[in-house]
């Protein structure tokens, strides 16, 4: 039995639906997968849905993109209360900060002699989430750029770029609480690469579980061996939970990264252990 733990769908800058997801994830042997798209949960009641119907466990998750310093940080929430009226109050700052920051950026793009419009941008998104690879993706579209990763770079929307524009984001305290808040779990995405291909390391770790940080992402498809071990060793020192997921975007070749990455199933239940656990703590502290 084995999982994937981080996926992405048309709900925010995926490109597969949301029950796509779910039917290559039962294709391809997987149990249970985690729906972690970018600032949002709208694709979350159908994975589920759809999970129920096949028989796969889908796993309610966020990805929220937070400031640590200059670094940007993303921390996985799993288990997460999706109705939650205090993360759906954040998220719509999310959204809306998105909206201002795509015209912004496509803007600047015109006056770079980048010719593409705000009207395709927003019918590449096919929803509220507009993010920079819908706009990368127009500039594909246009023939502007061959691949979509050109787009992310210092001449256009990468970091720092000519049409960069910073958008609202969380400090990454603020998002591990907020994820304690709605009942999840608060798991550092990627951790050897964060902003601009930058690792994070474990003084900054250190600092992120004092905050309340349950597990570290190990186990990611651009990890390298040497990687993996170190975040391992730092998981098991600070006894967090070791997770681990594709971040499948739907928009390789024949491959999806779907599948580059299986976790043994006994992460998923050391996960789910945590989550009665911290229920639990929960309900005594209440009472």
């Amino acid at each position: 039995m084995y999982a994937d733990l981080h996926l992405h769908t048309t709900a925010s800058d995926g490109l597969l639906k949301p029950r796509q997801v779910v039917r290559i994830a039962e294709a391809k042997g997987f149990s249970a997968i985690a729906i972690t798209d970018h600032d949002t949960v709208d694709g979350l009641e159908e994975a589920i849905k759809e999970g129920n119907i096949r028989g796969i466990e889908v796993i309610p998750g966020i990805e929220l993109s937070t400031l640590c310093g200059q670094k940007e940080v993303h921390v996985l929430g799993y288990c997460i209360d999706r109705e939650s009226s205090k993360l759906h109050k954040i998220l719509k700052q999310f959204i809306e900060s998105r909206k201002i920051r795509a015209v912004k950026m496509v803007e600047k793009l015109n006056e770079l002699g980048i010719r593409i419009s705000m009207k395709r941008v927003r019918e590449m998104a096919e929803g509220e989430f507009v993010g920079r690879p819908h706009i990368a993706r127009a500039m594909v579209e246009k023939g502007y750029i061959s691949e979509i990763s050109r787009a992310f770079t210092r001449e256009y929307i990468g970091n720092g770029g000519k049409a960069y524009v910073e958008r609202f984001k969380l400090n990454t305290r603020e998002a591990i609480e907020l994820i304690l808040d709605i009942n999840g779990i608060p798991v550092l995405a990627h951790p050897g690469l964060e902003s601009n291909g930058e690792a994070l390391y474990e003084d900054e770790i250190k600092e992120f579980v004092e905050y309340g940080l349950k597990g570290i992402e190990v186990y990611y498809s651009e990890h390298d061996e040497l990687q993996t071990r170190y975040y391992e060793d730092i998981a098991n020192r600070y006894s967090l939970l070791i997770t681990g997921g594709s971040d499948c975007h739907g928009d390789r070749d024949e491959g999806l990264l779907l599948g580059k990455i299986k976790l043994p199933y006994r992460y998923v239940e050391a996960l789910k252990k945590e989550r009665e656990s911290l229920k639990k703590l929960r309900q005594i502290l209440k009472d």
